[in-house]
């Protein structure tokens, strides 16, 4: 008989703790052991994949291919910075009708979605000149005969 893992629990507080949004599991490793909890990377890799397992986390894979977990809350997408990596939650863009649709359209019984807005930060914008430029100057690079779109698609 397996002895209760004192992991789980230690996790489960981190993660409510709201000390950050997503974790990397070096990240939930180094959070634990700052709280005085040391731990082997395979542990904190079984407990967080059996917590997404349970249905407590869910498992966001970004273009680094690290995984994040995150408390499975309410749904929600995401805001990801490109250049510091910050992550942010965002509420759910995608309606009910739309997935009713794409149900439609598809055949599929769709079960979740992973939306993922990608772009810069308030603070990596503010020190890029291309997207710190004014609009007026931001339209004047356009190529002529390219008009701005109104609103995005």
């Amino acid at each position: 008989m397996s002895r209760p893992s004192r992991i789980r629990p230690a996790l489960e507080t981190l993660m409510d703790s709201g000390e950050s949004h997503a974790w990397t599991l070096e990240e939930l490793q180094d959070a634990l052991e700052r709280r005085g909890l040391s731990t082997s990377f395979s542990s904190v890799f079984r407990a967080a994949h059996q917590a997404v397992e349970l249905g407590h986390w869910r498992k966001i894979i970004l273009d680094d291919g690290r995984p994040r977990f995150e408390p499975a809350e309410r749904h929600h997408d995401h805001l990801h910075c490109e250049r510091c990596g910050s992550l942010e939650a965002v509420p759910c863009t995608v309606t009910a009708s739309i997935r009713t649709r794409m149900e439609q359209a598809t055949g599929y019984a769709i079960r979740d979605h992973s939306f993922l807005w990608q772009g810069l930060c308030p603070r990596c914008r503010q020190a890029d000149p291309e997207t710190r430029a004014s609009k007026t100057q931001r339209s004047m690079r356009r190529p002529l005969g390219i008009k701005a779109a109104k609103r995005p698609c």
